[in-house]
Order: structure tokens, then C-alpha cells, then sequence
């Protein structure tokens, strides 16, 4: 029991961390030709290892955080974030193991889906595919990236 307490306070700190850091770079990030989005690597990090409500719990709060941020598109973060959270902690409920592929696609589809909505939601333009199939990917792995390296300290690697 208390290897489980100790486990999800790790999830914690690097959710906490990986939020800190998402709006700390934001200014050094954005100008970079694969952005890493750092909240959707926190929650579905939260996700591997949390319950699936835990897990949307931690989208909404991370959703709220960003979309405080947002001018025009208030709610759209929050809502894809709690879907995040609540998918990705059901998915892994589907797979066995943790095998190191397995992480990485993970995040990588779970970061390009989360873009490839939010895209979708505010109005594709003329750009849409080249974004979806260019842009978008190039961002999920600098996020499947970032991570793999996150769960590797949370697993105590």
C-alpha cells in the first residue's frame, strides 16, 4: 500500500513539474519546429498510472490552467484534456506491460489526436493537411520524447 502512495506522489511531482515547465518555456518553446506540448505529456503520463476519473481529473485541472490562457477558445482545452486522461487511462487497461514501444506510441497518438481535435475545433484552414500529417506529427514525437524520458523517472529508471 505504501509503494502505491509513493507511486502516485511521483505522479504528482511530475505532473506538477511537467505543468511548470509547459507555461515556464512557453516563449522559448513556441519559435521551435517540434513544439512538445508538456500538458498533454502530463496527463497522459497521469493516465499510465492513474484511474481513469483520477486521470480525467487531472486533464480538467490542467485544462482549466490552459485555457486561462485562452482568449477566444475558453473550455476547448479542458474538455480534450478530460477525454485525454479518461481515454488514455483506459487504454492502457488494454495492454499488458510496459514495454518501451508501447509507451512511445502512446504518447505519440495520444499527443497527435489531442492536436489534430484541437486543430479541427478552431476551424481548419486551407493548411489543414499539411498541419495533420506535417506539423502535428512532428509535435507528438517531440512530446513522445519528452515523455518516455518522464516515465522513465517515474517508473525509477
Amino acid at each position: 500500500m505504501s509503494s502505491l502512495r509513493g507511486s502516485n506522489y511521483t505522479v504528482f511531482a511530475t505532473v506538477v513539474v511537467l505543468a511548470f515547465l509547459h507555461f515556464a518555456l512557453r516563449p522559448v518553446i513556441d519559435p521551435w519546429f517540434a513544439r512538445p506540448n508538456l500538458l498533454v505529456c502530463a496527463v497522459l503520463v497521469a493516465a499510465l498510472k492513474l484511474r481513469p476519473g483520477a486521470a480525467a481529473g487531472v486533464g480538467f485541472a490542467l485544462g482549466l490552467l490552459e485555457d486561462a490562457m485562452a482568449v477566444t477558445n475558453f473550455g476547448m482545452s479542458a474538455l480534450l484534456l478530460v477525454l485525454m486522461g479518461y481515454l488514455g487511462s483506459r487504454t492502457r487497461e488494454q495492454f499488458v506491460g510496459e514495454e518501451p514501444l508501447f509507451m512511445g506510441t502512446y504518447m505519440f497518438i495520444g499527443t497527435w489526436l489531442y492536436q489534430a481535435a484541437a486543430y479541427l475545433m478552431l476551424g481548419a484552414g486551407s493548411d489543414a493537411l499539411s498541419y495533420l500529417l506535417v506539423q502535428s506529427p512532428l509535435d507528438a514525437l517531440a512530446t513522445s520524447a519528452v515523455g518516455y524520458v518522464a516515465l522513465l523517472l517515474v517508473r525509477g529508471r
